[in-house]
C-alpha cells in the first residue's frame, strides 16, 4: 500500500532525539548519500508501510500456502459451539 505522492510538502513533523540517535541517523543518511531529513522520511515511510502490510497480508512457505488455499476450497465444517455462539443475542442489542 503506497500513499499517493504529493508534489508539495505542506505538513511538518518535529522530532526530538538523543545525540546518539541523531549521530546514527546522520551516519546512515550519509552512507546512502541522502540528506538527514530525506533519509528519515524514506526510512519511516517504509517502516509505516511494513507495519500496515503486516496487518493486511501474510507470507507462508509454499507447502503451507498450498494447504491454506486448499482449505479455502473445502466445504465448511459444522462447529456446534460456533453455531450456538452466533445464535445467542448480542450484548450490543
Amino acid at each position: 500500500m503506497k500513499a499517493a505522492a504529493q508534489s508539495s510538502k505542506d505538513a511538518r513533523i518535529d522530532l526530538r532525539v538523543n545525540l546518539s540517535q541523531k549521530t546514527l541517523l546522520e551516519l546512515a543518511a550519509a552512507s546512502q548519500g541522502k540528506k538527514l531529513s530525506d533519509f528519515v522520511i524514506s526510512a519511516s515511510t517504509e517502516a509505516a508501510q511494513m507495519a500496515l502490510a503486516d496487518q493486511n497480508r501474510f507470507v507462508l512457505p509454499e507447502e503451507q500456502m498450498t494447504k491454506f488455499l486448499e482449505s479455502l476450497e473445502e466445504e465448511p465444517r459444522d462447529i456446534p459451539e460456533l453455531r450456538a455462539l452466533f445464535a445467542r443475542k448480542s450484548a450490543f442489542e
